[in-house]
């Protein structure tokens, strides 16, 4: 399964949807699924991580724990070539780096999962292997 930086972000900060994220996480860590992302995942958590930082949200050493954490899931990063992700940029009017995710996973023909819900509803009626995070089952 695909997975975007918005879901593992979820799964660390608080959200509505964070119930489903640790969900997907914990259903990785045991071995149930294989998440995968681009190589521009991490880029995009550290950056995360650090805007929380710069905002106050987090101490230099809660971000650096969140970072080990995040690289202690040990999702498998899957370089892309340059502008491979273009076509779908362009079809769907999204940024390359939400259709670095829409290519990989239609690359690999698996399922991607999203917390972006303007990506999520710019792709599902065209892409049905696009999944919304708030569909997936939380702790039973």
């Amino acid at each position: 399964m695909i997975i975007d930086a918005n879901v593992i972000l979820r799964a660390f900060f608080p959200d509505q949807a964070q119930e489903q994220a640790q969900a997907v996480v914990r259903d990785h860590v045991v071995g149930q699924i294989v998440l995968k992302a681009p190589d521009l995942l991490p880029y995009e958590l550290a950056n995360a991580v650090w805007q929380a930082q710069r905002r106050g949200r987090l101490t230099a050493a809660q971000a650096q724990e969140i970072i080990q954490a995040m690289e202690g899931l040990h999702i498998e990063i899957v370089p892309l070539g340059w502008g491979e992700m273009l076509p779908l940029a362009h079809r769907f009017d999204r940024s390359a780096y939400d259709a670095a995710y829409l290519f990989l996973a239609e690359r690999l023909g698996e399922p991607l999962i999203t917390g972006d819900e303007r990506l999520y509803n710019a792709v599902h009626p065209h892409l049905d292997w696009v999944l919304w995070l708030g569909a997936y089952p939380g702790q039973e």
